[in-house]
C-alpha cells in the first residue's frame, strides 16, 4: 500500500498525510515551502499542519523572527500514539454501549458480511455459552478459535466438536481423518459452524486464504439453534463412532455417502 493511502486508512486527509510523507523525507520545513512542494494554498497547508499537529504527527519549532518549521515525528511513534487513542476511545464507547437496552431474542436469521465479523461473532458466542457448545471446523479454523474454546473450558462449559488435525482430538473432539483430506481439498471454502447453547447458531464459508466470506449466517432462533445442536450432536457422536472400523454407520456421513447435493457442488468446484 502507498503511504500516502496507508494513512488515508488511519483517518488521515489526503493533503495531510502528503504532508507527513514530505516531512518524513525531509525536516524540518517551514509552512510555506510545505505548501510550495505539496502545490497547495499555503492557508490550506497551515490548516493541515495544525491538524497534524493535534493528531501527534508533527512537531512544531520557533525558527529566525516569527518563521515555524515543522518535523515529522517518528512513524513508529506517530502508530504508537494512535493506537493508544484509539484504544481509550474504544473502551470509552465500549462503556458507553453496554448501558443500552439488548432487545430479547428476535427469532430472526441474519446474513453475515464479513470474514471478521463472523469470527468475531462464534468468539462472542463462545465467551457468552453457559453449558455447552457444539463446533465443525474446517482445517484453518480451530487454530483461529483456539483461544475461545480453551477460555469456555476453563469456565466449565462443555465443549465439543470435530476436528481435522489428530493434535486437536480430545475426548470431547474426535478426529475426522476420513474427512480431512475431502475438506481440504474439495470443498470451495473453509466451514465453520458453531451452536451455543442451543440458543443461537452460526454458519459460514471463509475463503481457503481466509480473506473473503464466501457466504455465512446467524441465528438467535431457538427453534433453528436447537434443531441444528441436534444435527451437530449426531454428526460429532458418529464421527467419534467412525473411529470403529466395525462401525455399521461409517458410510452414512456426508463424504462417505456423497448425496447429490454435496455432488453439485463438488462438481462446480472442479469444473
Amino acid at each position: 500500500m502507498e503511504p500516502v493511502a496507508a494513512l488515508g486508512a488511519l483517518g488521515f486527509s489526503e493533503l495531510e498525510s502528503r504532508i507527513y510523507c514530505e516531512l518524513l523525507r525531509q525536516s524540518p520545513l517551514t509552512g510555506y515551502r510545505l505548501s510550495q512542494l505539496v502545490a497547495k494554498a499555503p492557508a490550506n497547508t497551515y490548516q493541515a499542519l495544525k491538524t497534524l499537529a493535534q493528531k501527534g504527527g508533527v512537531i512544531v519549532s520557533e525558527g529566525a523572527g516569527d518563521a515555524k518549521t515543522y518535523a515529522a515525528v517518528p512513524a513508529e511513534e506517530l502508530m504508537a500514539s494512535l493506537a493508544q487513542g484509539f484504544d481509550e476511545r474504544r473502551e470509552a464507547a465500549l462503556e458507553s454501549l453496554r448501558g443500552l437496552r439488548r432487545p430479547a431474542s428476535e427469532e430472526h436469521v441474519y446474513q453475515l458480511q464479513s470474514v471478521s465479523q463472523a469470527l468475531e461473532r462464534a468468539r462472542a458466542m463462545f465467551a457468552a455459552a453457559t453449558e455447552i457448545v457444539l463446533f465443525d471446523f474446517f482445517p484453518g479454523i480451530y487454530e483461529l478459535m483456539e483461544s475461545s474454546i480453551q477460555a469456555a473450558r476453563d469456565r466449565g462449559v462443555l465443549v465439543a466438536g470435530i476436528v481435522y488435525d489428530a493434535a486437536y482430538a480430545s475426548p470431547t473432539t474426535p478426529y475426522n481423518g476420513e474427512g480431512a483430506k475431502a475438506v481440504a481439498d474439495l470443498w470451495p471454502g473453509l466451514g465453520l459452524i458453531v451452536v451455543a447453547d442451543g440458543a443461537q447458531k452460526l454458519m459460514a464459508q471463509i475463503s481457503k486464504d481466509r480473506q473473503k466470506l464466501l457466504n455465512g449466517v446467524w441465528s438467535d432462533s431457538i427453534f433453528l439453534s436447537a434443531t441444528y445442536h441436534s444435527a451437530l450432536a449426531a454428526e460429532i457422536r458418529l464421527t467419534a463412532m467412525r473411529l470403529d472400523p466395525n462401525d455399521p454407520l461409517r458410510h452414512i456421513a456426508l463424504f462417505q455417502s456423497r448425496p447429490p447435493g454435496l455432488r453439485e457442488v463438488l462438481a462446480r468446484t472442479n469444473g
